[in-house]
């Protein structure tokens, strides 16, 4: 029965999801200045699935206007951004997804791959 209920609500027992958290793809902000890590707030890969539960620390500062350029580990399938809760109208090209910045708000990347999909998230500041 815990089994059950820990597969309904995306719960997987520590060692599976340290071991799959390994495999997933990482992708981060490239600012022109840095290279910022963006957190895994929930994926499903392979099928198993995860939602760590804590929040995204990470901030990402760049200047208003500018384009906010996503580098991804794999090639996707597709992909959609909401920033602050308002959907971005994004690029897909190859292992980069693009969009200008004209909002501060958390980022909420949902990113399919072949293998499964993941969602990134960063806070995002303009300045």
């Amino acid at each position: 029965m815990v089994a059950l209920v820990a597969l309904l609500i995306g719960v997987v027992p520590t060692g599976i999801a340290q071991t799959a958290v390994a495999r997933l793809p990482a992708a981060y902000v490239d600012t022109g200045a840095a290279h910022v890590s963006l957190a895994i707030t929930s994926w499903c890969w392979d099928l198993r699935c995860g939602a760590p539960l804590g929040h995204s620390a990470r901030r990402v500062t760049v200047a208003r206007g500018a384009l906010v350029r996503v580098e991804l580990k794999l090639e996707p399938v597709e992909a959609s951004v909401n920033v602050g809760g308002t959907h971005m109208n994004a690029t897909v090209n190859g292992r980069e997804l693009s969009w200008p910045a004209t909002r501060n708000g958390g980022i909420s990347a949902f990113v399919r791959f072949r293998r499964g999909w993941v969602i990134y998230s960063a806070r995002l500041a303009l300045h």
